[in-house]
């Protein structure tokens, strides 16, 4: 097959990149106007408080410290509560406002982008959603680059424009950057990484491998469950098509990957050094998991309309010490983790054909999807109307990612980076709960099988074969 002529592919460049920053604007347009006329002014809810509470502290110089205590003391535990005094008195209630310490609740990067902007005295909640604007913004950029990516190994054009301007409008992004939630970077994050990856696979060069390291070290420390993905996602270098690592010994594509999972460790390694000094017991990237284990097997989320969900009361009282007396986050974690794994060794049948399905179906939005956007307006104080919008956005996204997918398939394209993460957070799901925001990993996935779903209506298999010029191609 012969490619588009030399003389035209200066002129087709810079056209997809004038695309990709108009779609680009566009996002930010929708972020704003969301931000200014919805979310503005209204409190903060759920995980965005901690974010929100976590960078002011840091910045202020006390590290990262557990926000709730250190803001309400011991009126902390019972901050959810419909009756307060229906909680009794232990030494976690009687801790003074101002309390300080460590916490790992979550994986750090998101504090630390926060926290940069309010070290700059941009402290406010506002000034905050804005921080989520901008990197909601370039979170366009990143998909734009990753479809490009992908467009290259299939020989499509078009496909990172595409994911520009779905990634621009999908509610299921941009309702996180108001709420100030992590998911706001895991967006950029997560569209490099797989981007990174794909084109690892092709080129699996020292820079490409040392560089695939280094996001999926920066993912995990986004999103602690993204740590699964990346041995998932190197996997090409091992496994490359017959012909496309000419000279390169099986030693050498396993040094490779090797390397990967070293320069992801050492990126990493600061943050889990600090976590093995300061805690108690030892925590590596978050001491979160315990109090979600504890807070998804009890009668609430096994029987009733929570079923598959979460439910804050059933992490009370918090734990104390072997001693009587209130502890660390690390301690506190496996005091919850083994509350939770009691309940669910106790109902195991129930575990395995109530629990787990519904984790799934309210994962992939289609157990009690109403419900679930009703939850979500509890907890992370989403619009409702909005949060439908994303439903039915997401559903359609889904759709065309299938036929994204059967696509790849079609092209012989890299088809195990668009399929890992939507794996890997069903299994989390599964294991733990199923949460609409917590689908963003996938979503970025889908939205890439979609735009090679519509870059394909447009461009016939045989146009562009994959391995085409990369030069030759669109964004």
């Amino acid at each position: 097959m012969s490619r588009l002529p030399a003389i035209r592919w200066p002129t087709i460049r810079p056209k997809g990149s004038r695309w990709v920053l108009l779609l680009t604007g566009l996002g930010l347009v929708v972020r704003l106007a969301y931000v200014l006329f919805v979310e503005r002014g209204d409190p903060l809810s759920g995980d965005g408080v901690y974010y929100h509470e976590a960078a002011n502290l840091l910045a202020d110089g006390l590290g990262f410290t557990e926000p709730y205590r250190y803001l309400h003391g011991g009126a902390q535990e019972a901050l959810f509560l419909a009756d307060p005094t229906s909680l009794a008195a232990t030494p976690n209630t009687a801790l003074p406002v101002g309390h300080v310490e460590p916490t790992a609740g979550h994986p750090p990067l998101w504090v630390l982008v926060l926290g940069s902007f309010s070290f700059l005295g941009f402290t406010s909640v506002t000034a905050h959603q804005m921080v989520g604007v901008l990197t909601g913004t370039v979170g366009v950029v990143a998909m734009a680059w990753a479809g490009h990516q992908f467009g290259r190994a299939l020989g499509l054009r078009h496909v990172g424009t595409v994911a520009a301007g779905v990634a621009a409008v999908h509610a299921g992004f941009w309702l996180n950057d108001g709420l100030v939630m992590s998911e706001s970077l895991v967006v950029p994050v997560t569209a490099v990484l797989l981007g990174v990856a794909v084109r690892t696979g092709r080129t699996p060069s020292l820079g490409n491998v040392v560089l695939l390291g280094v996001v999926g070290g920066l993912a995990a420390l986004t999103r602690a469950e993204l740590v699964l993905a990346l041995p998932v996602l190197a996997l090409p270098i091992l496994i490359r098509p017959a012909g496309a690592g000419s000279g390169e010994s099986t030693a050498a594509r396993l040094r490779s990957y090797v390397v990967v999972g070293l320069v992801a460790a050492a990126v990493m390694a600061p943050w889990v050094a600090r976590n093995l000094t300061v805690f108690d017991e030892p925590v590596w990237l978050s001491n979160g998991t315990g109090i979600l284990v504890a807070q998804t097997n009890c009668d609430a989320t096994y029987y009733g309309d929570k079923q598959g969900a979460w439910r804050f009361e059933c992490a009370l009282p918090q734990p104390l010490g072997p001693d009587g007396r209130a502890t660390d986050e690390s301690v506190r974690d496996i005091e919850y983790r083994q509350r939770g794994l009691d309940y669910l060794s106790a109902h195991r049948a129930r575990f395995v054909t109530h629990v787990v399905p519904k984790r799934v179906g309210r994962y992939w939005g289609v157990y009690a999807p109403i419900d679930q956007l009703r939850a979500d307006i509890l907890v992370e104080g989403r619009s409702f109307r909005l949060s439908v919008l994303g439903l039915v956005q997401f559903a359609a996204i889904a759709v065309l990612g299938v036929v994204g997918g059967q696509e790849v398939r079609r092209r012989h394209g890299p088809l195990m980076p668009l399929v890992t993460l939507p794996i890997v957070g069903t299994l989390v799901a599964a294991l733990t709960m199923g949460a609409t925001r917590y689908r963003v990993p996938a979503e970025v996935a889908l939205v890439l099988l979609t735009s090679v779903a519509l870059a394909a209506m447009r461009q016939p298999t045989t146009d562009h074969p994959a391995g085409t010029d990369p030069a030759t191609l669109d964004a």
